[in-house]
């Protein structure tokens, strides 16, 4: 099941340390999350959860996603609590994983109130095209709901690794909105970009140069 997700523009202002990449392959996507006990508040010990549908991909890839799909689930990313960061809440994880998968069978299906018969089922199924462990992620949020998110991570299996990039720097990112057109059972409605690049150096970025990375 597809669906059109508008982008809402973003004014949430972070600074944080990212990978500076030069020229970059990417996939776009978009998708809902939930974190168990809900969100927001985002308490220490709760879960967060993606599932995501690719919508654009790069050529180097070798994704005809006219007849094909990438779904994407990312999970066991566990809250280590709410902190204020000037007008905003930061909230940082640890642990968790990112599993892409290729499928031709193209059912990808939200549903309704997840984990459910579809969600994440019909994301994780097809042939395991990337699986990484999440090095950081941390999430942003505004004062009316919206935020961003930003994380980096370790490849370390799925067949894109040994047919594309096996030495490369990972990072998964992106933005969301305020809960109005959130499926029922979701917390967040996302929209974002999952990037590869063999750049290892880091610099200080503000969020308005992020986010022309994601758009």
């Amino acid at each position: 099941m597809r669906k059109t997700i508008p982008f809402m523009a973003m004014m949430l202002v972070v600074a944080f340390a990212m990978p500076a990449f030069g020229q970059v392959a990417a996939i776009d996507y978009y998708g809902y999350a939930w974190e168990t006990g809900g969100f927001p508040p985002s308490n220490p010990g709760d879960d967060l959860v993606f599932t995501c549908v690719g919508d654009a991909a790069d050529p180097i890839f070798g994704v005809d996603l006219g007849s094909e799909e990438l779904t994407f689930y990312m999970s066991a990313l566990t809250s280590s609590g709410e902190v204020p960061e000037g007008p905003n809440t930061r909230i940082d994880y640890v642990g968790g994983t990112l599993e892409i998968w290729r499928d031709l069978s193209q059912n990808a299906d939200w549903g309704i109130n997840p984990p459910n018969l579809t969600s994440p089922g019909t994301f994780t199924d097809g042939t395991l095209f990337f699986q990484g462990t999440f090095n950081t992620m941390t999430v942003w949020v505004a004062p009316d709901g919206s935020g961003a998110y930003e994380g980096t991570l370790n490849g370390v299996g799925g067949t894109m690794i040994d047919e594309i990039c096996n030495d490369c720097v990972f990072t998964w990112g992106g933005s969301f909105i305020s809960p109005a057109q959130i499926l029922e059972g979701y917390d967040l409605q996302v929209d974002g970009v999952f990037e590869i690049d063999r750049a290892v150096s880091t610099e200080e970025s503000s969020w308005g140069s992020v986010k022309a990375l994601f758009n």
